[in-house]
């Protein structure tokens, strides 16, 4: 219950901070009234209400349709009219809001895409919905001709695009923004003197008849590049601020101009400090943000080529003393060094066994590494029958050791491929390999080579444990190891299959695990194009 009346009496206070601030911004507004005292160049409660709703959440619409309704009262036609203005003031901001999260936009502002989607959505479209039902409710009640409906709108309309344009993007610059640290006190004393100079410059730009007032855009856009939207957003309201203040007053290039004139230069002033501010400023977070991603991407890239040769080199130094190893355990183990002891054979069983192992570890280190170098197959035209013969045969010996057992089907003519023979042979042993390992005693395996259309196709059957459901896509992926029970501690690297799927897409082709029932078995299926004819090809 108390958090309940927590969060009742949070939503309360943040409904009326709201309230508070769109009520007070239009009074202010008001005051720079220019057309029947209803509508001004500027109207700040349309960035307020825009934000709180993106911030907040559409339940914050009460406070804004009250508060535009309290604004509205006193100076509408009748409080009907209030009531309807008031409508047309809160659907507005629930519209562009609505737009605006549709179209993915960041509160961050940090992206050339979000300054569009609030120019676009935000502004533009979003509050033509105030301007049309608040210019229709002037029109219908009397208060403003009917032939001045579009000049009503007009005024209405850019004047809460304005607020849009111009609030909002203050407002969000405040919103934390990750990786962007709180400015230093020394910062902060530049930002303000920047500040205070962008309010004098355009002082004094309205305060002659000169056009002059642009010369204040080479602060903004020094604010936007030094200080993102922090810098430029303030620096465009306080702009917008001087020079509706001098529009009001008939100062400077306003002094001899009708009202028609005042609204044409000053919303083309506004629209132009509004845009260049933070349109600028996302610019420049956009382009620190790609330029700090092709660092990253450039370390990531040498620290990944470090690891390729670091692989290289492991793997061939290894190779070595792994050579000589295993030469002496078959002298051992043949006899040459004469008949070892009975009790020497398990363990020198075990031993090649094991060198084996590590010999495959080897092979799997530097296939990675040169795949992290991208494949690029040694290809000649070869029939793949003998490629299948050979893997087979390399296969056998360690199959009956176990009890199991290989059979092969393979058609009695050619099957030719352009292929890396080396290469297809690694795949190919991958695959018994991984058989093996995972097979229920004793081993039944069944490699097939078929002729599929323009396609050969080498599928490996098994009598294995399976593959689950979820699991079957994750077996490709490097490292990615069995986790069925009594198989947690099978020896390997996890890269095999990892390393045949890689292999098989550098000659053009597949692999894929066709089918797989658990405690069962699978079936990895290999498809590779078959060479074009010399004949096919002169054709």
């Amino acid at each position: 219950m108390a958090v309940r009346r927590t969060g009742l009496a949070g939503d309360g206070l943040r409904l009326a901070l709201v309230a508070v601030a769109y009520y007070v911004s239009a009074r202010l507004g008001l005051e720079l009234a220019l057309v029947h005292g209803q509508v001004t160049p500027v109207w700040p409660p349309t960035g307020i209400a825009l934000v709180a709703i993106l911030v907040f959440g559409v339940r914050v619409w009460p406070a804004v349709a009250v508060a535009a309704f309290a604004v509205n009262l006193p100076i509408g036609p009748n409080p009907l009219g209030a009531a309807c203005i008031a409508a047309g003031n809160t659907l507005a901001p629930l519209t562009a809001a609505a737009l605006m999260k549709r179209a993915g936009f960041r509160l961050e502002l940090d992206r050339l895409r979000d300054a569009a989607v609030i120019i676009l959505l935000g502004a533009l479209t979003g509050m033509a919905v105030s301007a049309t039902v608040g210019s229709l409710v002037l029109v219908i009640s009397g208060s403003v001709p009917g032939s001045n409906f579009a000049q009503t709108w007009a005024v209405w309309w850019t004047g809460d695009a304005m607020g849009v344009l111009l609030v909002a993007p203050f407002l969000l610059s405040f919103w934390p923004q990750a990786g962007r640290p709180a400015l230093a006190w020394s910062r902060q004393i530049e930002l303000a003197a920047l500040l205070g100079a962008v309010a004098v410059v355009t002082f004094v730009a309205f305060q002659n008849p000169f056009r002059l007032e642009y010369l204040v855009f080479p602060l903004i856009a020094y604010a936007a590049v030094r200080f993102r939207l922090r810098g430029a957003a303030p620096a465009a309201l306080i702009a917008s601020g001087v020079a509706v203040w001098a529009a009001v007053n008939g100062t400077g290039p306003f002094a001899e101009e009708n009202l028609l004139q005042k609204m044409v230069t000053l919303q083309g002033f506004n629209v132009f400090v509004a845009l260049a501010s933070f349109v600028l400023a996302s610019y420049v977070d956009t382009r620190d943000r790609e330029e700090q991603m092709s660092r990253l991407y450039t370390a990531a890239r040498m620290s990944n080529e470090a690891k390729s040769e670091f692989l290289r080199t492991a793997a061939h130094e290894l190779r070595s003393p792994l050579s000589v190893l295993g030469g002496y355990l078959s002298l051992l183990s043949g006899g040459d060094l004469g008949n070892p002891p009975p009790k020497w054979v398990g363990p020198l069983e075990i031993l090649t066994a094991k060198t084996w192992e590590l010999n495959r570890i080897m092979d799997d280190l530097l296939e990675v590494s040169r795949l992290d170098g991208a494949v690029i197959p040694g290809r000649e035209k070869l029939d793949l029958r003998r490629v299948v013969e050979a893997a087979v045969e390399r296969a056998r010996p360690r199959a009956g050791l176990a009890g199991g057992q290989i059979s092969m089907k393979i058609p009695d003519e050619r099957v030719e491929v352009v292929a890396d023979a080396s290469q297809l042979g690694h795949l190919i042993d991958n695959l018994l390999n991984n058989a093996l390992i995972y097979a229920t005693r004793p081993a039944r395996i069944l490699v097939r080579l078929s002729l599929e259309g323009p396609c050969a196709k080498i599928r490996v059957d098994d009598n294995g444990i399976g593959i689950p459901e979820g699991m079957r896509e994750a077996v490709f992926e490097p490292f990615r190891r069995g986790q069925q029970p009594g198989f947690e501690n099978v020896p390997g690297t996890g890269l095999g299959l990892y390393i045949s799927r890689e292999l098989a897409i550098a000659h053009g082709g597949t692999l894929a695990l066709q089918k797989s029932v658990v405690d069962e078995g699978s079936t990895f299926t290999l498809t590779l194009p078959l060479a074009v004819a010399e004949g096919s090809a002169r054709a």
